[in-house]
């Protein structure tokens, strides 16, 4: 059988970044988790924020490694971002930010056919023809780009706000913490969700994209299939035949 066509469509820092972000929130969630330990406020069951705590040797040893963890995430990414910035960055931000109305709509319908199909429902609803990403992705990325900073922000002011401000002088301080959790939960749980379908497509349905994440190759009949105008935009370049 013949190999089948493939192309090139992610070099390797890309990849490696990808797998560093996964490996940064693979430890990130659960060591967050374990943290808050309150009777009042607990996202976790309480046997996992005691566990934790025991492992690390104490709450305050576990918050400075989720912390160190969470600022090396930030600069790994913030660097990535800055040697990457005109090869990879612009062109992702360009393909993937959804920022009107009418780009919202579109990629919410096709969202909505996406995840009916799974289902068995509209079947017969034609999906609109993709570019370098869907509609799903699309709003997966957008979502992750603003929870991202949101993240960070308020991780960066839970930790480092009590050093820099003295809260007892203005009560904004404490209320600007209180939302900066809210926000940081928020963020992160809202991120998880998009995860779900996320690894549920690469590992079950579309198995080509997990691939290509992998060796940075996706095969040609893919991309026709499923991202028509990117593959018209791949031949218009020249990079297909």
């Amino acid at each position: 059988m013949a190999e089948a066509e493939k192309i090139k469509v992610r070099d390797r820092w890309t990849i490696r970044l990808h797998w560093f972000n996964a490996l940064c929130w693979a430890l990130l969630v659960p060591t967050g988790l374990g943290i808050i330990s309150g009777e009042s406020l607990r996202l976790a069951p309480a046997w996992w924020p005691q566990f934790l705590q025991t492992l690390f040797g104490g709450n305050q040893n576990l918050i400075l490694f989720h912390v160190v963890l969470g600022v090396v995430w930030m600069v790994g990414i913030g660097l990535f971002i800055l040697l990457r910035w005109r090869s990879v960055v612009v062109p992702f931000l360009r393909n993937v930010m959804v920022l009107t109305p009418g780009a919202l709509w579109r990629d919410l319908r096709t969202l909505v056919i996406t995840m009916a199909r799974l289902f068995g429902l509209m079947k017969r609803v034609p999906i609109p023809p993709q570019g370098r990403y869907n509609g799903a992705q699309r709003l997966l990325g957008t979502m992750i780009v603003f929870a991202s900073l949101a993240i960070a922000f308020s991780g960066l002011y839970l930790y480092f706000g009590p050093m820099v401000f003295h809260f007892p002088d203005s009560a904004l301080y404490g209320a600007a913490f209180r939302w900066a959790l809210v926000v940081h939960a928020a963020a992160v749980f809202l991120v998880l969700i998009g995860l779900v379908p996320h690894i549920y497509f690469a590992i079950v349905e579309e198995r080509e994209s997990l691939e290509t994440m992998k060796s940075g190759y996706a095969e040609v009949d893919f991309i026709k299939h499923h991202n028509p105008l990117w593959y018209e935009e791949l031949k218009r370049e020249g990079k297909l035949r």
